[in-house]
């Protein structure tokens, strides 16, 4: 089977969880391929997008905040909002994709491309099945104005919120969010430590997304002064500001871009990210201890409270109590270990196959979602 995943750059979780439900489906003997939607207008919207995206939520996080209440206003079941028009100017070049790659189904892990076949379907007659896939923890504005076989979100406790914006309850299919595998294997602490030259007794990951979002710096500095034999590494992303804010020592160690955050994870007692939908379901996955931090207004702060009220985090925004948050995570074994048992039953270690498979009966119109 084929399989076409339509993804958008905004930010890298929706990048991640395309290349992580590629490889499930590739491991079922399966062909993929991953397509960036916004580089059909042009190459370069991709990057102007991305680039846009990231400057608001570092530098104006309180307008993205009108921005996505607007959204929430705005959006309607069958609607047509500025959002969904400017999906449909790159809909000719998409449609001239899909006829070239023949695909069995169609996965849109971000509302643009969701919009983007609804378009088709209705103006093209797109007739292959088609699904959406939720990457964060709450039903974020205009994906109710797409057209879809199948909805796959992240729990079975958002299906009343999802529903309740007139998302038909048949469509839902709470089966999680997909992971790459990396996020599945467990390097021995010592061992990636060894491997990273971090020496300290308690080491802490702190992590701002692709835009090295938050005050990262000023809590790295606050935790290695507080909690003594203590390490940092931090997780600068793309952004050079932090970068050359962050003077290497002994007890921070900041890292750019790198590809090892799985092992990084390994290696450390504390998680600490902003909630990012991918990057928190990555640490849980990784089964270890997580805080997560000053969210971007909108969608972050909704996964953030969710997830915190299912026991699989700790959420906390004041510098102060987040190094108290870390603290007793790395020192009490006990709190480490009751999120550990509520991150096993909150994420499954099946998840991906389950995904998988899911798509797969999808595309062969053999399955309505049973998953409750």
């Amino acid at each position: 089977m084929r399989f076409l995943i339509l993804s958008t750059a905004t930010g890298e979780g929706h990048n991640s969880a395309s290349l992580a439900v590629g490889k499930a489906l590739e491991a079922r003997d399966c062909e993929t391929k991953v397509l960036d939607v916004l580089k059909l207008k042009k190459e370069s919207v991709s990057r102007r997008v991305s680039d846009l995206y990231a400057g608001i939520t570092v530098h104006s996080p309180r307008f993205f905040s009108k921005l996505y209440r607007i959204g929430e206003l705005i959006s309607s079941p069958g609607g047509h909002s500025p959002i969904y028009g400017l999906n449909t100017l790159y809909a000719d070049r998409l449609f001239e994709e899909i006829t070239r790659f023949r695909p069995d189904a169609i996965i849109c892990p971000h509302i643009f491309s969701a919009q983007a076949i609804t378009h088709l379907r209705r103006d093209h007659g797109l007739k292959l099945p088609a699904a959406g896939l939720a990457t964060d923890y709450t039903c974020i504005p205009f994906w109710e104005e797409s057209s879809l076989d199948s909805y796959i979100i992240p729990h079975a406790a958002l299906k009343q919120e999802f529903a309740s914006k007139g998302i038909s309850p048949e469509l839902l299919c709470p089966l999680g969010i997909p992971v790459q595998p990396e996020f599945l294997k467990h390097v021995p602490k010592e061992e990636a430590r060894r491997s990273f030259h971090l020496t300290a007794s308690h080491i802490f990951l702190l992590m701002g997304g692709s835009m090295g979002y938050g005050d990262i710096d000023r809590i790295a500095a606050a935790l290695t002064e507080a909690i003594p034999d203590s390490q940092a590494v931090v997780l600068c992303g793309n952004n050079q500001e932090l970068l050359h804010r962050l003077i290497p020592t002994e007890k921070i160690i900041p890292f750019t871009y790198t590809d090892r955050v799985a092992e990084l994870m390994d290696a450390a007692d504390v998680v600490l990210t902003k909630p990012g939908g991918l990057s928190s379901t990555e640490a849980i996955a990784k089964r270890v201890p997580l805080v997560l931090t000053q969210p971007i207004p909108g969608c972050e702060q909704r996964n953030a409270e969710f997830l915190s009220s299912h026991g699989a985090a700790v959420f906390r925004q004041d510098i102060k109590d987040i190094v108290s948050a870390v603290r007793e995570l790395a020192l009490d074994e006990g709190a480490a270990e009751n999120i550990e048992e509520a991150q096993k039953k909150f994420w499954p270690d099946d998840t991906n196959e389950r995904i998988a498979d899911y798509l797969i009966a999808l595309a062969s119109r053999t399955v309505g979602c049973k998953v409750q």
